[in-house]
């Protein structure tokens, strides 16, 4: 017994009608080992996210402890500039660049991830086109198969009761060979 595709995995179904088209391509997506792996680093960056967010979070919540000193210096400093406050302020800032770097990213993937759904879709829409012309052309093979076999018995047939000559019956059969 001969290994195939199909005996491997079974189909749901295998015609090109859209319940059955859409089956095929949620299986196919499921399957996806490139989606699997925009998933993963999708979710990689939503956690990065969500500790970025809490990490301005964080930060936002401490940032008036910057103005308790006692220290005279430091108060002109973070009044005019230069001080632990603006220190403060400007890692926040960079916390929520790297936040929007990230979303830019992750913007990126889902892009990447709509795209290869896409693709996959469309992939099993011409499998699933050109599994249907295989079935087409070995009908239409098998009804030429059966029409020869039909032509070649009447003439035979035809022969046996005396209708053709030998040299008639043999050409006949020589038209008739592939």
């Amino acid at each position: 017994m001969t290994w195939t595709p199909l005996q491997a995995a079974p189909l749901p179904c295998l015609d090109s009608g859209n319940d059955c088209l859409r089956t095929l391509t949620d299986a196919a997506i499921e399957r996806s080992p490139e989606l699997q792996t925009l998933d993963e680093r999708i979710d990689l960056i939503d956690r990065r996210l969500q500790l970025a967010g809490q990490r301005i979070d964080q930060a936002n919540a401490r940032q008036w402890t910057g103005y308790l000193t006692t220290d005279p210096i430091a108060i002109l400093q973070n009044l005019f500039g230069g001080g632990q406050v603006q220190q403060q302020r400007m890692a926040i800032t960079d916390l929520e660049i790297r936040a929007a770097d990230l979303e830019a990213a992750r913007a990126e993937l889902e892009r990447q991830r709509a795209a290869k759904r896409s693709q996959i879709g469309e992939q099993v829409l011409m499998l699933v086109i050109a599994y249907e012309t295989a079935g087409d052309r070995e009908r239409a093979i098998l009804a030429q198969l059966s029409n020869h076999d039909l032509l070649t018995r009447i003439t035979e047939i035809d022969y046996r009761l005396g209708g053709s000559s030998t040299e008639t019956y043999l050409t006949r059969i020589q038209q008739f060979s592939f």
